[in-house]
């Protein structure tokens, strides 16, 4: 469905990797129409956690990353969006709070529709809430996936998931090797791993140099390249034993 979606709506790529992709072409034009554009600086606080959840948004350029806070004041990476991704959706989707805190990484495009104005668009056209309850449930999912990566018991093993999480969602992809190999661009930096598979920096940097010595990965360009995922994937099991 997805690939379908691509080919017909290759020209409006400020919604592909969202659930609204699948929507008509016309609806996301109106969609479209209603938004607000908004350009961020690097390391810029779209909104807040608690903050009232008053739009939804979707990242036109750039990266934006999604974080909670504890209640002791540290930080957990949940992800790292790509272009075409909504976020914000959960607190659309209820009202009330942001539960999370979206930050542009570089500079980003985002756009963002009022609540209320988007309630309004579902009514004339219900696939907007279909969409959005998919994209809510999506999230959902992606959360608890990342609860049990924090249950392991080892750095190299949450570690080695949060990476195959990462590349997974951006989707990157380059040539390496003879072979295309998923890549997590520049902008995901140690200090990102290390937030997301609760670990220190030094340690993060350690393990990646470990992995690449072993093969399981390459660093080209400041960029990391996943080459052995079933040995990555490995260390998770390897926590088990």
């Amino acid at each position: 469905m997805r690939h379908l979606a691509a080919e017909r709506f290759s020209h409006l790529p400020h919604f592909r990797g969202s659930e609204f992709f699948r929507i008509d072409e016309g609806v996301l034009r109106r969609l479209e129409s209603i938004a607000t554009h908004r350009i961020c600086g690097p390391n810029e606080f779209i909104y807040l956690q608690d903050d009232e959840a008053e739009s939804l948004f979707f990242v036109r350029s750039g990266h934006v990353r999604l974080s909670y806070l504890l209640d002791d004041g540290s930080p957990i990476l949940f992800g790292i969006l790509p272009a075409g991704e909504s976020f914000g959706e959960l607190g659309v989707f209820e009202g009330g709070c942001h539960c999370d805190m979206a930050t542009s990484i570089g500079t980003s495009s985002i756009f963002s529709v009022a609540a209320p104005a988007f309630r309004r668009l579902c009514e004339a056209h219900p696939e907007l809430a279909v969409a959005l309850g998919r994209t809510v449930a999506r999230r959902y999912r992606s959360y608890i996936s990342l609860t049990r990566i924090l249950g392991l018991k080892t750095l190299p093993a949450r570690l080695s998931q949060c990476v195959l999480r990462l590349a997974d969602s951006l989707d990157d992809w380059t040539e390496h090797g003879g072979r295309r190999v998923r890549r997590l661009g520049a902008f995901v930096t140690q200090s990102d791993l290390g937030l997301m598979a609760r670990g220190a920096r030094g340690n993060v940097n350690r393990a990646l140099k470990a992995w690449e010595r072993d093969g399981l990965i390459a660093v080209r360009d400041r960029s990391l390249l996943v080459l052995d995922r079933p040995g990555l994937d490995a260390l998770a099991l390897d926590d088990d034993i």
